[in-house]
């Protein structure tokens, strides 16, 4: 039984056997990341990004990083925290600042226009993940 994962491992390389692997697994793709600017180090910004899971089985968020913060978490849009957030397959869940999204605490360096952060993604099914944040300008209300 030591070889089963290494065996269907080998299996899902096979071309056939390609549909029948997809639908048991979470293929997830992050696109479209946010981050506020801040003035200067020490605010707390928000990030947003978009979660698309491609595959035939549901995955979950729980858990973003992003070292440029002391903290990183998942919100809800009322700004209470999410432990975990489910993507089913075919779904695309929007981290948006009208819903889950991810607040940043404790910055540390500035966040300049056009600055990237990277972040790192933590699912339940799928290898950790790292997402871009693009730094844009908070829009006015």
């Amino acid at each position: 039984m030591i070889f089963r994962p290494l065996a269907l491992a080998v299996a899902c390389l096979l071309p056939a056997a390609l549909p029948a692997c997809a639908s048991s697994i979470s293929i997830l793709t992050l696109d479209h990341g946010t981050v506020w600017l801040t003035k200067k180090p020490g605010m707390e910004s928000e990030g947003f990004i978009q979660i698309y899971n491609s595959g035939g089985a549901p995955d979950t968020l729980t858990g973003v990083e992003c070292t440029i913060a002391d903290g990183t978490a998942l919100v809800d849009a009322s700004g209470a925290p999410l432990q975990s957030l489910d993507i089913a397959p075919g779904q695309t869940v929007t981290l948006s600042p009208k819903g889950p999204h991810i607040v940043l605490t404790g910055i540390r360096y500035r966040i300049k226009q056009d600055g990237v952060l990277p972040c790192a993604f933590t699912f339940t099914g799928s290898d950790e993940l790292i997402g871009y944040l693009n730094a844009v300008a908070r829009p006015r209300s």
